[in-house]
């Protein structure tokens, strides 16, 4: 390869790990990317994903220029018809029906100014506070789970605690394949300290392989297993309950709650025998320092917020926090779904882990903002499922969606790509087309990718890094927050987005978190190229960044809280018609619904088509051979796949990859089998249980 003209700063776009990235271009065009060794998350690792990202960028389907839709097609218009168009549509709308006529829905993937700007227009300019964003779809209930232990939204580990653990405990969770560079620096302590493993999944994963202790859970019974094992915690002793009791408010509550919560009843409810539920509660017990990792197993459930704080209990009742080597490590599916929090891009929030609902939240905001308080809506915006009914009833007339594919991604897809084909006025603002939601647009935006703009992004260790601008965009594609602000301007708003460059927006996002938990007011860009990774808070340009938060005990509320919680089945549960549990979830070298990584022929040649894992006794029940194809079929859709049959997956339940969507191919798209059942308090789609059976062809 010949050496790119220069190199550029950057972070790899996928996943919330945050691996740092030396971006090479030549005449204009990236050329080259690699892992950079002085950044501290990487160390010059990078998984497939990281390794491929040049290919992202110049490929046929990029959306060259912005469209309107006629008839049945597409007709290029220009930029100010495009913006023009929007603007006056999103004023007469709210004129006429008000603000919360309005909706944005945006990608977890984009940077700290972009979501800054989206959510002081739409929420300090318009009025409404329906931002919602697709962290609904993955992160939801893990942030809920936090939020009820430690009264804020509070991550507290770092990710040098994966060197210094003596005991991982993998929850729903596959980081072999969804997070390579962390799962080697895990097998790296593992071989350097003899750490151990317990990891808890259905499915004999590539993760579960390396584990000391795989614990083959009946999916969806997480709750009644944490449950169990705080049971055996206390009763043999191995819970220091002075400590306890000074670390939480509720210690004795949960002591007397899972009384009843014996192995052997666990056992009955989880599939697990009597001694691996023992077994995994002496190997934490006994350790030194254990860190609890969790993923979509865990979160997207319709109990997925009871699934994560029992595992928090676990947690706390060890005294896991605030402890080299221990504590909840949970690590995002992608990359901005910390810095979206911070920013306020959801439909509770606002900058600095403020609430909509508080008085005085909205009064420092508006002062920061420039907008009269009185302005600002107290009341929650929509999450995602009440926002795609919303539209679906009329009572939403516009809704902008930003590089998001919720017509492919959403449960129950083709009732989603129904809704938004019927939708009053659909913009949607990608890199892409066509995609199963650019498709149904009345207005085409093209967005900026990836290198193409400057910002920042915070990662799953509270690391801020700064994405530097490599190239141009291509045609007449903008970054996405230039697109906003012209919008924005042509309706009046001008004085409240006087910025020339990123980094203004960056030092006016900067006051909204002075005192807060997320405090960055000693950082600049400036520091960012020069050190990586910085951890909030950072509350002075003195102060070299927090790696581990709550060393001193100093939770938000004094003491953490312990959640009294009971298992319930999943909404859908098999039955004779239907009568295996279907899980979903993420392979290695691909992302989401696939409108980055099916650009790059060497990912999509490794996954060309679905495949269903299922038991050889369920196989030899449905009639099903090894490599054949049959159909995967719920009461909602049907998908052809090739039979993987295999003993790695607990009996009765079923895997397929959820990569594919309706642009794949009309029996290819995953998402149509699963259904419409929310968490009960993140509102988190349950993508991981539903009752589906397998049909020989």
């Amino acid at each position: 390869m010949t050496e790119p003209e220069s190199w550029h700063l950057s972070v790899c776009p996928y996943c919330g790990v945050g691996c740092g990235v030396d971006v090479g271009t030549t005449d204009g065009r990236v050329v080259a990317v690699r892992g950079m060794q002085e950044h501290p998350v990487n160390r010059g690792d990078l998984c497939a994903l990281g390794k491929h990202l040049a290919g992202i960028l110049d490929v046929p389907d990029r959306l060259l220029r912005p469209m309107r839709r006629r008839g049945q097609g597409f007709d290029p218009i220009s930029w100010d018809e495009a913006a023009s168009t929007i603007a006056a549509r999103i004023r007469s709308t709210i004129d006429e029906h008000g603000p919360d006529a309005f909706a944005m829905y945006v990608s977890a993937s984009e940077h700290i100014e972009e979501y800054y700007v989206y959510s002081k227009f739409v929420k300090g300019c318009l009025g409404t506070n329906n931002l919602e964003s697709s962290a609904r779809l993955c992160w939801a209930s893990g942030v809920a789970g936090l939020v009820r232990a430690f009264g804020a939204d509070a991550p507290p580990c770092a990710y040098e605690d994966l060197d210094l653990a003596d005991l991982f405990f993998v929850a729903g969770y596959n980081p072999c394949e969804s997070k390579p560079v962390v799962f080697r620096r895990m097998l790296r302590t593992r071989s350097r300290t003899g750490a151990r493993m317990i990891v808890v999944d259905p499915r004999a994963t590539s993760t579960a392989a390396r584990a000391d202790l795989h614990l083959r859970i009946r999916p969806g019974t997480d709750v009644a297993l944490h449950n169990a094992i705080a049971h055996v915690l206390i009763e043999d002793d191995l819970v220091d309950e002075e400590a306890a009791r000074r670390l939480t408010e509720d210690y004795d509550e949960l002591r007397e709650h899972v009384r009843n919560f014996g192995p052997s009843s666990a056992a009955e409810v989880t599939g697990l025998a009597t001694d691996e539920i023992v077994r995994a509660a002496r190997m934490i017990g006994e350790a030194d320092a254990t860190l609890f990792m969790w993923g979509q197993g865990l979160n997207q459930s319709s109990i997925g917020t009871r699934k994560v704080a029992t595992l928090l209990n676990l947690v706390f009742i060890t005294n896991n926090v605030g402890r080299p080597g221990a504590g909840p490590m949970a690590i995002t599916g992608q990359s901005s779904a910390m810095g979206l929090r911070e920013v306020g891009a959801m439909p509770h929030l606002l900058p600095g882990f403020r609430h909509v609902a508080e008085e005085s939240d909205r009064r420092e905001i508006a002062e920061i903002w420039g907008v009269d308080p009185d302005a600002l809506s107290p009341h929650p915006g929509k999450p995602l499922p009440k926002l795609l009914e919303a539209v679906e009833g009329g009572e939403v007339k516009v809704l902008w969606i930003i590089h998001s594919n919720p017509g492919a991604t959403f449960p129950d897809s083709r009732w989603a790509r129904r809704v938004l084909e019927h939708a009053e006025f659909l913009i949607v603002q990608d890199a892409y087309h066509p995609t199963e939601t650019t498709q149904y647009a009345d207005i085409l935006l093209p967005g900026a990718q990836w290198a193409e703009k400057e910002g920042t992004l915070t990662n799953s260790e509270r690391g801020l890094n700064l994405i530097e601008q490599a190239v141009q965009p291509p045609g007449e594609a903008r970054p996405d927050l230039e697109i906003v602000m012209d919008v924005a301007r042509r309706m009046g708003f001008g004085a409240r987005f006087p910025y020339q460059r990123t980094e203004e927006i960056f030092e006016e996002y900067k006051r909204c978190t002075a005192g807060r938990a997320c405090d960055i007011s000693g950082v600049t860009y400036e520091r960012l190229r020069r050190d990586r990774g910085i951890q909030w808070p950072v509350p002075s340009v003195e102060h070299p960044g927090t790696v581990r938060r709550f060393v001193d005990g100093d939770f938000p509320r004094g003491k953490v809280h312990l959640d009294i919680c009971e298992h319930r089945e999943p909404a859908e549960i098999p039955d004779e018609a239907y009568p295996l549990t279907l899980i979903t979830g993420l392979v290695a070298g691909q992302f989401h619904s696939g409108t980055r990584t099916k650009q790059i022929p060497a990912l999509a040649r490794a996954l060309p088509e679905p495949f269903v894992q299922m038991h050889p006794g369920d196989a030899e029940r449905a009639g099903v051979r090894d490599g054949v194809h049959v159909h995967v079929e719920s009461r909602r859709g049907r998908v052809r796949a090739v039979a993987r049959v295999s003993d790695r997956i607990r009996e009765g339940s079923v895997f397929v990859p959820y990569h594919f969507g309706q642009l794949a191919g009309a029996d290819r798209e995953v998402d149509s089998l699963t259904h419409r059942a929310f968490d009960e308090t993140a509102m988190q789609p349950e993508f991981k249980a539903c009752a589906v059976r397998v049909v020989s062809l």
